[in-house]
Order: C-alpha cells, then sequence, then structure tokens
C-alpha cells in the first residue's frame, strides 16, 4: 500500500493569530480603569512583551481577595496570555491549556482564540510524532501519538482515518513477517477446526454474529461492540474501557477464530481493533503446529508483538 502524505489543518500565520489573541485581552484589559496597581504594572510588563515578569507580578496578585469579578477576568486572562507567550519548555501545552481554560470560565474572558492555539499546537506535534514513528516502523509510538490526537478536540477524522489504514497495513506486515517460518500446510488444521465446531459452518450470517457476540461475552459484558465478516476476514472492535477485561479473556477471542475458520473453511484471520480509533489491538490467525488460533498482541505502548495460543 503506498504511503499517504499527512495533511494538516490550515492555519493563519501563528504571529497573527497570537497577536489577534493578545490585542483581543489587550482591549479588555484597557476599559478597566480601577485596576489595582499590580494589575497596572502587570499590563505595562505585557506590553514590553516582559512576559515573565508580567507573570510574576499576576502570580502575586491572584492572591488578593478584593479583586472585582471584572479585574479577577483581566488578571486570569493576563495569566493565560502570559503563560502561553513564554511557552515550552518553561511550560508545557498541558500546562499552558490548563491556565486559559480555567481563565475561560469568567464571564466575558478572551482566552478561548488562545486555547484553540494551543489545541492546534498538541494536534500539530502528535501529527509529527506519528509520521517520525510510522517511517521508523514504531508501532507503539504512532498509535499511542495517534491516541493522543484523537483525544484532542477538534480533531481531524479523516486524517485519524488514514493513519489507521497506515498502522494496521505496518502490524500486518511485521506479524507476517514474524510468523513466515512458521508458514507449512493448513489442511490438517483446518479440518480440527470444522471438527470443533460443526454448528458454526451451518450458521446463517445473522446468527454467526450472535455466536460471536455471544462467545465474547464475559460476566455480561460482551468484548464485541461490532462485528463485521467479510471473505475470510473478521473484524471485531472492542471499546476502549473493555480492553482490559479482553487482555484476560483471549482464549475467547482465539475460540472466535477457531469458529471463523470452521465457517469458511479457510486460513481465517480475526482482526481486533479499538472502537474509538479503529487501531489495531490483535491479530488472530491459525498455527499449523498446534492445530488452534494464535493471538498476536500488537504493541501499544512499549510492549512489542507478543504471541499467545489459547485451547
Amino acid at each position: 500500500m503506498p504511503r499517504q502524505r499527512l495533511t494538516s489543518i490550515p492555519l493563519l500565520p501563528f504571529p497573527q493569530i497570537a497577536g489577534r489573541a493578545m490585542a483581543a485581552i489587550a482591549l479588555a484589559l484597557a476599559l478597566s480603569a480601577c485596576a489595582p496597581s499590580a494589575l497596572t504594572t502587570a499590563r505595562s510588563q505585557i506590553e514590553a512583551a516582559n512576559y515573565p515578569a508580567a507573570r510574576q507580578e499576576l502570580v502575586a496578585l491572584s492572591a488578593r481577595t478584593d479583586l472585582t469579578d471584572s479585574e479577577r477576568r483581566e488578571l486570569k486572562d493576563d495569566l493565560c496570555l502570559c503563560d502561553f507567550k513564554i511557552g515550552r519548555p518553561a511550560y508545557t501545552l498541558a500546562e499552558q491549556r490548563g491556565v486559559c481554560v480555567d481563565a475561560s470560565k469568567e464571564p466575558g474572558s478572551q482566552a478561548g482564540s488562545i486555547i484553540a492555539q494551543i489545541d492546534q499546537a498538541e494536534r500539530d506535534r502528535d501529527a509529527q510524532e506519528v509520521d517520525a514513528a510510522l517511517g521508523a516502523h514504531d508501532l507503539a509510538d504512532a498509535e499511542r501519538a495517534a491516541t493522543d490526537y484523537q483525544r484532542m478536540p477538534g480533531y481531524d477524522a479523516a486524517t485519524l482515518a488514514r493513519w489507521s489504514k497506515q498502522i494496521w497495513t505496518l502490524a500486518d506486515a511485521q506479524v507476517f513477517a514474524d510468523s513466515a517460518v512458521k508458514k507449512r500446510s493448513l489442511g490438517g488444521a483446518i479440518s480440527e477446526a470444522r471438527k470443533n465446531h460443526p454448528n458454526v459452518v451451518k450458521m446463517s450470517k445473522s446468527e454467526f454474529d450472535r455466536w460471536v457476540v455471544a462467545t465474547s461475552t464475559v460476566s455480561g459484558t460482551a468484548l464485541a461492540s461490532s462485528v463485521e465478516a467479510k471473505d475470510s476476514t473478521l473484524t471485531l472492535a472492542v471499546d476502549d474501557a473493555n480492553l482490559p477485561l479482553a487482555a484476560l479473556s483471549l482464549d475467547r477471542l482465539a475460540t472466535i477464530n477457531d469458529g471463523m475458520v470452521a465457517r469458511c473453511g479457510c486460513d481465517a484471520r480475526t482482526n481486533v481493533a479499538v472502537a474509538e480509533t479503529g487501531f489495531p489491538v490483535y491479530f488472530i490467525r491459525l498455527d499449523p503446529e498446534t492445530k488452534m488460533s494464535e493471538v498476536m498482541i500488537l504493541p501499544r505502548g512499549d510492549r512489542g508483538i507478543v504471541a499467545a495460543s489459547s485451547n
């Protein structure tokens, strides 16, 4: 599959947007003529682009209890602007966002435009990390960064879908390369699966789907939130919240693939994906040596590909 170029969301030039955000906050500050002298000093520092000194003044002023609602809003907006302008490494994007989100809760706050820029910076950073990880064939880092991207407000669904395809393709290549030495005739393994699951062979599509859901149900919780069977491939989606339970139920997933093998009478495979992102979690394939389905645990976090066979 040809590698696809990642695209980013069109943005105004950063200095232009940051300037607009600063101008909006400065205008709001200018409307108050009765602010404490410390706030006036902080404003002078902001106008001089001396943001560390301005922040120091604002932090000291924030402990005062005699501020009006308007002054408190202006102080928080100023803190948001200062942290944003100082930026990394002094303040991480998460720290900047936390300060600005707190400011945005005040009626009339101007912090929303800065929050949007912080979110875009987060998405851009995650996109760069995904691109670099895919280029290095690092599945774990690619999925971690792509998952972080997906959790940010305003993520692009089309970009996420492209990454999902690339991650699946890379995972598939790594799994097949790892198991190539095991390749041999699967006739005996397929016959064994059909002998162990005679009822599955006779099921209609809807009956088979219900059997998959029932087989994947643990303590009343169905692991498979969706089931899609096409040719020799079965795709199961598992909600992120149910992944820990799925990790303890690999035998059920292996049984499901055995049933898929029996149903098609072929070298079937089952792909297990995270429902929210579509990213891979497990490949399940027939092992010609054990004549049982083998669960390939795909890298998430710092894990590598691990094989687990279940009865």
